[in-house]
């Protein structure tokens, strides 16, 4: 698996942003995301919305200086971030097939597919800055057993620059 995938896990149970920014957050110059790069090749995700889709959130995320409450070795930048819940009429077949589609037509290379009780899950990757590898994900989500399922489609792209630690 890519080096991203272990840090990029952890964002995934909670809901978008909450999890990750308990930590102490202040403002910083640009440093994480130098000229928006990481951010703008990750908005290409929203090509795999389909048409049809019912946009429950849409969160996207610069790197932003962070710690864990203060402590200098956690400094660092947090991950560029791009997540989407979405509900759509199609079937789970054509929502996956479109998706691989347009996301190939976006330079994302697909890299696994797989299948949970919930449902299709298909992982990408794209080279976004020089090295640096983005990754995303869509996969049926669900708020419980009484709730209806929804698409989650996320990507993420580690900083510029040293990496936040320790939250």
């Amino acid at each position: 698996m890519p080096g991203w995938l272990g840090a990029w896990q952890w964002l995934l149970p909670g809901p978008p942003l909450q999890r990750r920014w308990n930590c102490g957050i202040k403002a910083s110059p640009a440093g994480g995301d130098p000229g928006g790069v990481r951010q703008q090749a990750l908005r290409s995700i929203s090509v795999a919305v389909p048409s049809d889709a019912q946009v429950q959130n849409h969160s996207a995320a610069g790197s932003i200086w962070s710690s864990c409450d203060g402590r200098p070795d956690t400094q660092g930048w947090s991950d560029v971030i791009n997540d989407y819940q979405f509900t759509s009429a199609r079937s789970a077949a054509t929502v996956v097939a479109n998706a691989e589609a347009s996301m190939k037509i976006a330079g994302w290379k697909l890299t696994s597919t797989s299948a949970s009780p919930l449902g299709p899950s298909v992982v990408w990757t794209k080279t976004v800055a020089g090295n640096v590898v983005a990754g995303a994900s869509l996969s049926v989500g669900t708020r419980g057993a009484n709730s209806p399922s929804y698409w989650e489609l996320d990507a993420g792209a580690a900083p510029a620059g040293t990496r936040a630690s320790g939250c």
